[in-house]
């Protein structure tokens, strides 16, 4: 979501909004006792407390969209698919974001990583060796 989106919603429930990068705005919502819930333009998710914020492990969410050609994954030359959101199938909801991030894993690994649009496939769960 933009800025003037996630200031709309932050005064209707409010919460905070913030630039959580690449342009893309949330919208924090802190709980008396001390859950998170999380708006983006996309999912909604509550997060026992910080620390829970910060991995990345809400207690529950909900998508508000799922349609996977709208997403952004990133892939690298052997062939490895990486999710933004792996429990929910989800690549990045930006390219320019999935781009950014996949330069991150490249500079740290050295391997050769970049985005391109998701695919059906990339949401379907890996099988057992």
């Amino acid at each position: 979501m933009d800025k003037a989106q996630a200031k709309a919603i932050a005064k209707a429930v409010g919460g905070e909004e913030w630039q959580s990068g690449g342009g893309i705005y949330v919208v924090a919502l802190r709980r008396p006792d001390g859950s998170i819930v999380v708006f983006s333009d996309d999912a909604v998710a509550e997060y026992a407390d910080d620390e829970a914020f910060d991995a990345g492990t809400p207690t529950t969410s909900i998508l508000l969209r799922d349609d996977p050609t709208e997403y952004w994954v990133i892939q690298d030359e052997e062939g490895t698919v990486m999710l933004a959101d792996p429990e929910h199938g989800r690549g990045w909801p930006d390219e320019y974001e999935a781009e950014h991030e996949a330069r991150g894993l490249e500079s740290r690994t050295g391997l050769k990583t970049w985005a391109r649009r998701q695919r059906l496939e990339d949401t379907l769960p890996a099988k057992s060796p």
